[in-house]
């Protein structure tokens, strides 16, 4: 035959027994005061050490034993500068004014120097990704003696400023290092 587990009344249990005697609650003391007094007593201590061991008089003590000064303080600073300074003058010649900086002389060039390889198939590769960019490159080789050849990938000629200015931004906005070389022109 099948229960009904849904319906089933639970089977009543017997109290505990209690225990008659009861046992007394010990109270635990609180630790804030303790905590407390310990932090005072540090306090304290640190306070002690500092005003028995001072350095600074120890020092000034000794200063006083070898020089033979009992009184420190009254020593006032002396400033020297007062009298040094009038006598230190120095006179700038005249010279001629340098042309101010945004302004360019005639005959002026700039040039930029993208790259230098030893490999000519690198310098060709960059000056193939500099022409992608819109900007005038070339290749020069130059030979030394203790160094051997160098390709080096040049941007311009440029006559001005701001015309350099908008490529060295585009060569830094590509992640492409680049030196300014100043020239004569036709030379």
């Amino acid at each position: 035959m099948a229960k009904d587990y849904a319906n089933k009344s639970p089977k009543k249990r017997k109290p505990a027994a209690r225990n008659k005697a009861r046992k007394p609650v010990v109270k635990a003391s609180p630790r804030w005061p303790w905590m407390l007094g310990g932090f005072v007593l540090g306090i304290l201590t640190m306070v002690l050490i500092q005003r028995w061991e001072n350095p600074q008089q120890d020092i000034a003590q000794t200063i006083d034993g070898i020089v033979g000064n009992e009184d420190t303080q009254s020593i006032k600073p002396r400033f020297d500068f007062y009298t040094l300074l009038p006598e230190s003058e120095v006179t700038i010649p005249n010279t001629e004014q340098s042309p101010v900086r945004g302004s360019q002389k005639n005959g002026d060039i700039f040039m930029l120097q993208a790259g230098s390889f030893r490999n000519t198939t690198d310098a060709d590769g960059l000056r193939a990704r500099l022409l992608l960019l819109n900007l005038d490159a070339h290749v020069e080789a130059a030979t030394s003696q203790s160094a051997g050849t160098w390709h080096r990938v040049i941007v311009g000629p440029f006559k001005s400023r701001s015309k350099l200015a908008n490529a060295r931004a585009t060569l830094l906005q590509n992640g492409i290092d680049n030196l300014v070389l100043k020239g004569k022109e036709g030379g």
